[in-house]
């Protein structure tokens, strides 16, 4: 004989949690914000506050480590150009260092110029005093208080110690993640240290490297025009960068530093100084060997 079957109705209490997983998701969520973000920013400010009293020379030692590890700051002299290169490093370093002079470093903070062969218009300061200064913006540039204004902008960074801030800030948020995430893997932190080298300033930060790289100028030279010659060639080739408004970057626009830089000018009319015979031989022979360092 065949018993007739059918499925049993399932108490409707048995498999069914009162719980509701988006909304525990959410609240677990929102707490993790409510902690982390005041946590990473206690940090990353902490860290900003406590770099600049790090000893100059420990800055130093750390740049060298990071350097060697990541190939960071070498000049390539070899090809076709390579004695007008190594000149013409000399040249920048004789410039950087009668700058230097002028602003008051301290004893201990050497700056050491580096030439990169990076064809975009660009120079950026570094850990341990180092700036490194493109290819490229000494092909675009044509007066020695042009460049000037540059190399001592990147020098006021150093004598600020913004490089050392900027990399404090960063690195502390970047081991607070790393903990939270479960990897706190040390050479990866190593890699992403040394991607600060090459460092973004904080629009505040720029604008006082550019007021100590006028008086700078100021102090050199007795007159500070032709200091605007990198930020002329900046607005004309990248018109669309140039243009937009202060407040959308974190830097101050090419036009408004233009500003600023002009209203330092004297009203006599100043003759610029040419680039150091070296660097015109070094843009005569890139010119002629356009296919780099």
């Amino acid at each position: 004989m065949i018993e007739e079957y059918s499925n049993p109705e399932v108490p409707h209490e048995v498999n069914v949690s009162e719980k509701r997983p988006v909304t525990d998701f959410l609240r677990l969520c929102a707490g993790v914000v409510i902690v982390v973000v005041p946590l990473a920013a206690l940090v990353f400010f902490g860290a900003r506050l406590f770099a600049p009293k790090i000893p100059f020379r420990y800055e130093a030692m750390l740049n060298d480590s990071l350097s060697e590890k990541n190939g960071i700051l070498r000049s390539h002299f070899s090809g076709a150009c390579a004695a007008e290169e190594k000149e013409g490093l000399r040249s920048l370093q004789s410039m950087s260092d009668r700058l230097a002079g002028v602003m008051e470093l301290p004893e201990e903070m050497k700056i050491r110029v580096h030439l990169s062969d990076a064809r975009d218009p660009n120079a950026f300061a570094t850990l341990g005093g180092n700036v490194s200064v493109n290819r490229g913006l000494i092909e675009n540039i044509h007066t020695e208080n042009g460049l000037a204004m540059v190399i001592a902008h990147e020098i006021a960074h150093v004598r600020r110690r913004d490089p050392i801030v900027s990399l404090g800030g960063g690195v502390s948020v970047a081991l607070l993640l790393s903990v939270l995430i479960g990897n706190a893997d040390g050479g990866s932190l190593v890699a992403w240290a040394a991607g600060f080298t090459q460092l973004s300033f904080s629009r505040e930060q720029e604008a006082e490297a550019n007021a100590a790289a006028l008086s700078a100028l100021k102090a050199r030279y007795g007159y500070t025009n032709g200091a605007d010659e990198f930020f002329v060639h900046i607005t004309k080739k990248y018109p669309r960068a140039s243009s937009l408004p202060a407040f959308v970057s974190t830097h101050p626009t090419p036009e408004s530093r233009l500003r600023e830089i002009r209203a330092s000018f004297d009203p006599v009319s100043r003759k610029e100084k040419p680039l150091p015979d070296a660097l015109r031989r070094l843009q005569l022979c890139w010119k002629k060997h356009p296919s780099g360092l």
